[in-house]
């Protein structure tokens, strides 16, 4: 019993150490892109393995234990991961501080991505989802982005540190003025390194392959943007930008939209116009709706049959209003005993001729 207390005591003071060199990622046995799930999977595992418990009297063990829960408290907030990726654990430390909220700290902003993305009426009207696949620079993992072999900086020799220097400038003939300037050897940034990163040579940011599921929802419109904030180039001198795709609606063969209402051209014959017809249309999502009428219809007469057409896009149990524009269709031609037959049957339906 003394010794499990003894055991729970020294994780209990040791929790609150920090070391700057370790690598969380390393200590959970996990890759940089671990999922949640892969994240609390390998804590449980690795916890159990190590627990005082198990190890007792073993120091080497208990360290690993108190590195193991720091690793699953950073890497399974999703704030305190993302600075941890890109300013490593002492801006991690800095962050905790409350030096900084915002991990890009207070940079300019990166260009935006923008692209489109072509989907059917179909899927405005039932949802669907994308995935969309390009080429991006992030945060070189290896170096931070200091573009130093292991993240080792050293003071710039030609600023001091300083990030700008002074110049002698000509201004006209024997004339000089002094200027500050931005030093070129650091970029303005008053570090420098001994040795380049191997893995970026330098330059800060490596490419990677990114893939986002544009998720798109029902009733979503033409030329609606989807937001994917933050997800564009990143670079350690700015804040990324956005991913921004913006839906682009095909033509439909059938139906028009407009708004939340959809239009649709329903051809029928004379003799449905005049007797009456019942037809069935395949609505976007398979389904059919039925049309009819005993009365005569009159050429390009429209019937809005409610609740038929989009959604409306967050409220999916409200929809908009179907307008059927009715199109007859007549013979191309008679024959004389047709015309015979029609002229007889128009002479009943003519109006008496007017009394002098």
């Amino acid at each position: 019993m003394q010794t499990r207390f003894l055991s729970c005591f020294v994780v209990l003071v040791l929790l609150f150490q920090f070391s700057c060199a370790i690598d969380y990622y390393k200590v959970l046995e996990l890759n940089k892109d671990a999922t949640e799930r892969d994240i609390a999977k390998a804590f449980r595992r690795l916890s159990l393995q190590y627990h005082p418990d198990k190890n007792p009297g073993d120091q080497e063990a208990a360290q690993k234990f108190i590195d193991i829960n720091k690793a699953h408290e950073v890497l399974s907030n999703a704030e305190q991961r993302r600075v941890y990726d890109l300013q490593g654990a002492d801006g991690l430390e800095r962050h905790l501080r409350g030096e900084g909220a915002d991990p890009w700290g207070n940079r300019r902003r990166g260009p935006s991505l923008k692209a489109d993305v072509k989907v059917t009426l179909e899927e405005l009207y039932v949802g669907g989802a994308r995935e969309i696949n390009f080429q991006k620079n992030i945060i070189c993992p290896d170096c931070r982005g200091t573009g130093a072999k292991d993240g080792k900086t050293l003071t710039c020799p030609d600023c001091g540190g300083r990030g700008v220097k002074m110049e002698k400038v000509q201004v006209g003939i024997g004339f000089t003025m002094q200027m500050q300037t931005h030093c070129n050897k650091c970029g303005g940034t008053g570090k420098t390194h001994a040795e380049r990163c191997p893995r970026c040579s330098g330059r800060k940011v490596i490419p990677e392959k990114k893939e986002l599921r544009v998720e798109i929802e029902k009733g979503m419109r033409d030329n609606q943007q989807i937001i994917f904030e933050r997800e564009s180039e990143q670079h350690p001198d700015f804040t990324p930008g956005d991913v921004v795709i913006t839906l682009k609606q095909e033509r439909h063969s059938r139906f028009t939209r407009v708004g939340n209402n959809l239009y649709y051209d329903c051809p029928i014959t004379l003799k449905e116009a005049l007797l009456g017809y019942t037809q069935r249309v395949k609505h976007l999502d398979h389904h059919y709706t039925e049309i009819s009428t005993s009365d005569v219809v009159q050429p390009f007469s429209v019937k809005v049959i409610k609740d038929q057409g989009m959604p409306v896009h967050n409220e999916p149990d409200t929809f908009g209003d179907l307008h059927v524009k009715f199109k007859v269709g007549l013979p191309n031609k008679l024959t004389p005993e047709d015309k015979e037959l029609l002229k007889k049957i128009f002479a009943l339906d003519s109006p008496s001729s007017p009394q002098e």
